[in-house]
C-alpha cells in the first residue's frame, strides 16, 4: 500500500496527534535502533547515556522525567548501561541519599560516535523535508516534547 492510500486507510486517525506521533515514534524508533545496534545500545540506553553527557550527571528522577520512564525501569536502564560500562553511579555530594548518573569517559565516547550515526541516519530520513521545514518540524518537536505537561498534578 503506497504512502498516499495509508494515509486514506487510516481515516479519521491520519488527523490525530496522538496517532501520528506514535506512527513517526516507530519509525523513528526502528531507525534509531538499526543505527545504535552496532555500539550495543537501542534508543532508550543512548538516551541515557547523551542525557548523563549533556548534563554532567543527573539524578536518576530527573532522568525519569526527562525520558518519560518511571522509577523502575530507569534503575533497570541504568543497571544495564552501567554494566557496559558506559555510565556509573555515584552519591550526590549535596544530598547523600541521592545517586547522579555519570557518563564514563568511554560512555562519552560512545553517546558521541552513536550521535553522529544517528545525525547521520535522520538526515536520510527526512531528506523529503526543505531547509525551512525541517527547522520548523524540529521547532515544533521540541516544544511538544518539552513545553506540554500532562501531570496529574492539573485539573
Amino acid at each position: 500500500m503506497a504512502q498516499g492510500s495509508d494515509a486514506r486507510a487510516a481515516g479519521r486517525l491520519a488527523g490525530n496527534p496522538g496517532f501520528l506521533s506514535a506512527r513517526f515514534t516507530s519509525v523513528a524508533a526502528t531507525v534509531s535502533n538499526r543505527v545504535l545496534a552496532p555500539f550495543g545500545l537501542r534508543a532508550r540506553s543512548y538516551s541515557l547515556v547523551e542525557v548523563a553527557v549533556a548534563s554532567g550527571g543527573l539524578s536518576q528522577r530527573d532522568i525519569g522525567r526527562i525520558l518519560c520512564l518511571d522509577k523502575a525501569h530507569v534503575v533497570r536502564l541504568v543497571d544495564q548501561v552501567a554494566a557496559m560500562g558506559l555510565v556509573v553511579r555515584t552519591r550526590d555530594p549535596r544530598d547523600g541519599r541521592v545517586w547522579l548518573i555519570r557518563a564514563t569517559p568511554r560512555g562519552a565516547e560512545i553517546a558521541e560516535e552513536a550521535g553522529r550515526a544517528l545525525d547521520e541516519a535522520f538526515a536520510q530520513l527526512l531528506r523529503r523535508l526543505s531547509g525551512a521545514e525541517l527547522e520548523a518540524t524540529m521547532a515544533t518537536l521540541q516544544r511538544l516534547a518539552f513545553d506540554l505537561d500532562v501531570s496529574d498534578d492539573e485539573d
